[in-house]
């Protein structure tokens, strides 16, 4: 058998076992949610008009409108319809199971879902004239086994296809090879669609093209040319695989799926439009993207800026000749660097406290009124600001103390003979020799300021109202503290991505200007 057809066949077969396998597992989870869901909605029907259940459903009835109790007013009961009182001394295992369903679908409507408990089970509450018929059931089986057979079979036979291809050589190998890889855009069609056989198709004719264009030769050759390299490299590959390029993934694809009480529903491009459209707000309303857009990026300028001015000034006194224990004021001055920033947010958070925190006490002792420096936008942003500049000096004071010490002093000395003052020997000396190690720094520190969580989360916490609130926080907000929004959470991360990428494409051009006019 010939050796480059196999390892041409090899690499189209397991792109496309990936894309049969994804296909086939999402169609495999969204078939047995169906069905377990219409199983437990006709157990709530059946329970609704007092007709046998089936043996899988684990508690099931009619729960009345909620009462008080005459002991405890605060406490309401409910009871069966034409039955007993959930709970109390006569209570059953599954009664707590039924108070809680109704009481959601007093709040929320009608629902059918999967339990969290990661026991399978499925509850489900319709309303009806007597009060909220609930049911809950037990799955009797689990979701399909894999078709391994039907992948085998499939594989089998478009190595046989690929193989006659082969022997006959010339265009039937190329055609063999296509058609060979595409065996498993049957059952990806019948699972998810034409999205994923297409994909399938498209990697069959694209692993032939490369095998045409001698892609797989040269890449075959430069592995066993570099092998030991590669092999090193494979971990941390995987690694970035698994842990980055993963979730990246798959959160660039939530973002296209709207999340409403543990349903998913695919709603195309209404997630970004609805937050590029602002959702129908006014721009100075705080939930408006562009509003929060323009805190982050106001945000992010005013601390790189301050982080830079303050970290270069204190590089270029910690490097004058007269100034002794530099190293203990460099280690001083590393320290907010080191110290956890989340430890740094709470205790500033603390310091900005109205009432009991230092910074108002010093105010006091200075004769000063006390500032409530959550209760407006310009106090609270000037307390996450004074926070993050605290976190962030000292960074870009290590990157131009490195930057200074390349410096011959002896340029200084002939320029200061020549009659240069202190702020042309700064201009046109230093200046010119920090940029090129700037630039990076500022481009990774803004990056860093862009998605500072942490100092928004825990010092101002948004307030006023959401107005101090970060992208990143926003997006925060929208998953876990307003209604579990995780496709439109995951749509702010993918809008903040594309932010990051064209600043970084940016920033990286200027930084490799300055490392050119060096």
């Amino acid at each position: 058998m010939n050796r480059p057809w196999f390892r041409s066949y090899a690499i189209a077969s397991a792109l496309a076992m990936t894309v049969a396998l994804t296909s086939f597992v999402i169609y495999r989870n969204k078939a047995f949610t169906e069905r377990e869901h219409e199983r437990a909605v006709t157990a709530a029907k059946l329970a609704a008009n007092k007709q046998t259940l089936p043996t899988s459903v684990v508690t099931a009835g009619v729960v009345s409108l909620p009462r008080a109790s005459k002991k405890y007013p605060f406490l309401r009961k409910r009871s069966l319809v034409g039955g007993r009182t959930l709970g109390g001394a006569q209570g059953k295992p599954g009664d707590k199971l039924l108070y809680d369903a109704a009481n959601r679908a007093d709040d929320q409507g009608e629902f059918v879902r999967f339990m969290r408990d990661g026991s399978g089970r499925v509850v489900a509450a319709i309303k009806t004239k007597h009060g909220t018929a609930v049911a809950v059931s037990d799955p009797p089986t689990g979701p399909e086994s894999l078709p391994f057979l039907v992948f085998f079979g499939l594989l089998a036979m478009g190595a046989l296809v690929s193989a006659a291809g082969s022997l006959v050589g010339g265009r039937a190998h190329y055609f063999g090879l296509a058609l060979g890889s595409s065996g498993l855009a049957v059952p990806c069609y019948l699972w998810g669609g034409a999205i994923p056989a297409g994909t399938v198709l498209a990697i069959a004719l694209g692993t032939a093209i490369a095998d045409w264009r001698g892609t797989i030769a040269r890449a075959a050759a430069e592995w066993k040319r570099a092998r030991v390299a590669y092999t090193f490299l494979a971990p941390a590959g995987a690694a970035m695989f698994v842990l980055v390029a993963t979730p990246f993934i798959i959160g660039l694809a939530l973002g296209f799926y709207n999340h409403h009480q543990g349903q998913w529903t695919y709603v195309g491009l209404d997630n970004f439009i609805h937050i590029l459209s602002g959702g129908g707000r006014s721009f100075a309303d705080p939930l408006n993207f562009w509003f929060t857009l323009g805190v982050t990026v106001a945000w992010t300028m005013v601390n790189v800026a301050l982080h830079v001015t303050i970290g270069v000034a204190l590089a270029i006194q910690l490097r004058k000749p007269w100034l002794r224990c530099k190293g203990v004021y460099r280690m001083l001055l590393i320290l907010p660097w080191a110290i956890p920033n989340y430890i740094t947010a709470l205790i500033w958070h603390g310091m900005f406290e109205s009432q009991f925190g230092a910074v108002n006490g010093l105010l006091s002792a200075m004769g000063l009124d006390k500032v409530q420096w959550f209760s407006s936008w310009a106090t609270a942003f000037t307390a996450n600001v004074t926070t993050n500049t605290w976190l962030g000096f000292p960074f870009m004071m290590v990157v131009a103390l490195g930057a200074l010490e390349t410096i011959p002093r002896d340029m200084y000395e002939a320029a200061q003979v020549d009659g240069a003052s202190k702020w042309q020997r700064f201009v046109h000396i230093t200046l010119p020799h920090l940029r090129p190690a700037l630039a990076p720094a500022i481009v990774l520190g803004a990056i860093w300021t862009f998605n500072m969580f942490n100092v928004i989360y825990l010092v101002s916490g948004g307030d006023p109202g959401s107005s101090t609130d970060i992208l990143v926080t926003e997006a925060y907000r929208w998953a876990f503290e307003r209604g579990e929004r995780y496709g439109l959470a995951s749509a702010y991360a993918t809008l903040i991505f594309l932010v990051l990428l064209v600043w970084t494409v940016f920033g990286t051009r200027i930084g490799r200007k300055e490392e050119a006019g060096k």
